[in-house]
Parts: C-alpha cells; sequence; structure tokens
C-alpha cells in the first residue's frame, strides 16, 4: 500500500501527493465518459479531501480525536475512498443528466445518505471483517507480502474457467488500488476475458468468493484453519440441519493428526467458534459453521 490512515493523520507532507494520484485515478475510473475533464476530476477529488479533513484525519496528529478510519485494516481504507469517489462521481453524473441506464450498472441506492455522513459507508468491506476475519480479508490485507501475493494470486487464477466470476475479483482488486496485481491478471487472462460484461455482478463475487475462501484455507497450513475446513466440509453434507455433530476421528486426514485436531479445536474455541470441552464429538450450530466457513489466520 502506498499509504494508509496512519500516514495520512502523522505524515501528511509526505502522503498527500499519494492520497491525490491515487483519488484521481478512482475519479478518472468512475466518471466514465468525462474521465478527461479535468475541472470534473477535481471536483471529485476535493470532496473527498475535504470529507478527509473534516473528519479531523488529514495532518491531524494527536491534535484532534481518532474515528472510525483510524481503526480500518488498509485494504477498508481504501474501500472506504473508492466508495467516496464513486459516490461523488455518480453526483457529478447526475447533474449532467447523464441517463439512468448508464448509471444503473455501478449506483448505490444508500449513495445520498452515504454522502450527508461519510462515516455511514465505514462499514464491513467486501472481503468480510472481525470477528470473523475472512481468507479474502487476509490475504488482501496482507498482499504485499511477497508469499501471500503469490498464494491470493494462485487461488484467483483458478476462476479462470469462469470468466466472470473472474472478473468480479480483479474489479474488487482494482477498486481498492492493486493496480499492479489487476493488470498482472488482466494481461494474463486476456483471451478469457475478451468481450465478458458482467451482469447480476453479486451473484458471480459471491460464487467467486466462495471458491476464493476454500482455495486459501485449503492452501493453509494453520491447524485452526484446517480443522474449520474439515468441519465446514464434514457440515456441507448436513444441509437444513441446526446442528451437527463431528466425532474427532472423522476430522483426521492426511495432513492433520489426531492430535492436530485437538489442538485446531482448543484454538477455535480460544477465538469464540466453537463450544467445545474436550468430548469425543463436537457439535456446532448452523451459525457457527457458517463463521468456520469464513476463518482464517496466516499459517504457524
Amino acid at each position: 500500500m502506498p499509504f494508509t490512515a496512519h500516514d495520512l493523520r502523522y505524515n501528511l507532507q509526505e502522503n498527500f501527493p499519494k492520497l491525490c494520484a491515487y483519488l484521481q485515478q478512482r475519479a478518472k475510473f468512475w466518471l466514465g465518459t468525462f474521465a478527461y475533464d479535468s475541472d470534473e476530476v477535481d471536483l471529485v477529488v476535493e470532496h473527498v479531501i475535504e470529507q478527509l479533513t473534516r473528519l479531523g484525519l488529514l495532518g491531524g496528529g494527536n491534535h484532534t480525536p481518532e474515528t472510525a478510519l483510524d481503526r480500518l485494516s488498509d485494504a477498508q481504507f481504501y474501500a472506504f475512498l473508492n466508495r467516496s469517489v464513486k459516490n461523488k462521481a455518480i453526483d457529478r453524473l447526475r447533474r449532467h443528466h447523464l441517463p439512468t441506464s448508464s448509471l444503473s450498472a455501478f449506483e448505490d441506492p444508500g449513495n445520498i445518505e452515504e454522502e450527508n455522513d461519510p462515516l455511514n459507508i465505514v462499514a464491513d468491506s467486501i472481503w468480510g471483517s472481525p470477528p470473523f476475519p475472512t481468507p479474502e480479508a487476509a490475504a488482501l490485507q496482507a498482499v504485499s507480502q511477497e508469499a501471500l501475493r503469490i498464494l491470493i494470486k494462485h487461488c484467483i487464477e483458478e476462476l479462470s474457467s469462469a470468466p466472470r466470476q473472474l472478473l468480479a475479483v480483479i474489479q474488487e482488486l482494482d477498486e481498492i488500488g492493486m493496480v499492479d496485481l489487476v493488470q498482472e491478471l488482466k494481461t494474463e487472462f486476456r483471451t478469457q476475458l475478451t468481450d465478458v460484461e458482467l451482469s447480476h455482478l453479486s451473484q458471480h463475487k459471491d460464487h467467486a468468493h466462495k471458491k476464493l475462501r476454500y482455495c486459501l484455507q485449503h492452501s493453509s497450513t494453520n491447524l485452526a484453519v484446517l480443522v474449520a475446513l474439515r468441519l465446514t466440509e464434514y457440515g456441507q453434507n448436513s444441509t437444513g440441519i441446526d446442528e451437527i455433530s463431528v466425532g474427532i476421528k472423522a476430522l483426521v486426514d492426511g495432513r492433520i493428526s489426531e492430535e492436530e485436531v485437538l489442538k485446531g479445536l482448543n484454538h477455535l474455541v480460544r477465538v469464540g467458534l466453537l463450544d467445545w470441552h474436550g468430548e469425543e464429538i463436537v457439535r456446532i450450530t448452523s451459525v457457527q459453521l457458517k463463521h468456520l466457513a469464513r476463518f482464517y489466520e496466516e499459517g504457524e
């Protein structure tokens, strides 16, 4: 990441040009036919800068109280900036009386309320949020780490047989500023992405995220993640049941021994994902199963 919320609060002079460059790039993306109108781009950029200034983040140091922005991960902060740019760009396009059909592909119904209070859009990112961090979140928040970057790229590449899902993920990466990775993926999959258009975007994202979660969990070396994956796989065959029961020995496979299963279960209990006290049978509710399917930590 070229800059963070912390950088803007405590080291604004060095990072302000980076902020402006990012906002300009996103403004041109969302302004569409007005991308080359410098006045329109400047209006969008200035609007977001005014938001950040009003909130006390820009150069605020220890003189202004922390806000929700200071507590965001790097990926969530970039998503916030992109969403702010997007909302203002839509507002500018409306003022130019752009036909509604031209806006429908990326317009958000809640965008007017969000403009009134920018902190309203500081919410769960598309990649998930605590207390049940997702594999996607962990990967994107640390995508600058080479090993994790290779892993997330490998998992994204597995979407190549579903080009709409692949394009949906690439668009998300682009929205949070992963420009170099986006370009790399677009170049590698130029053939698959040719003439691909996205309709029902949320549906393609959902399918893509499920595949990414499985790939990232399956590639993990963290015992708790592997046990969570085994429990999730077991639960997939028990649809429609509010609570399932799994024997300890059923969780053992070629990757994890019984001793390692117990260690992983104990960790999942500590982080609040399971109610288990050493019994031979692990009981899981349908709600816990959903949380386990989204659990991820870096490898041990």
